[in-house]
């Protein structure tokens, strides 16, 4: 099940979410939904602002900190592609949409 996101001011798409990435991004995902509550799901729409959107980056530092990063180079490449997208949105103060099928 593909995951999109779409920026929230424009509606335009950024980037799918394939089965793989998400599969590598779960750990996060999961830890997200933990701390506030909120799924990220291919089941569902969930509109990330830029609050949630520095969460999800502290929580992705806080795996790089307690992982071996060569373990598994596929996982760390997504994950890392994944940060720098939020990066840019955060600075850019833009809400996400997390589309789900």
């Amino acid at each position: 099940m593909a995951l999109d996101i779409y920026r929230m001011d424009t509606k335009e798409f950024i980037i799918g979410l394939t089965d793989e990435r998400q599969n590598c991004l779960e750990i996060i995902f999961e830890q997200f939904a933990y701390r506030n509550g909120r799924n990220i799901d291919p089941y569902a729409d969930t509109i990330i602002d830029t609050g949630n959107i520095k969460l999800l980056i502290q929580l992705i530092d806080e795996f790089i900190k307690k992982t071996d990063l060569n373990k598994n180079k596929k996982q760390t490449s997504i994950i890392l592609e994944f940060k720098g997208i939020l990066n840019i949105f955060l600075e850019k103060n833009i809400a996400l949409k997390f589309i789900g099928d």
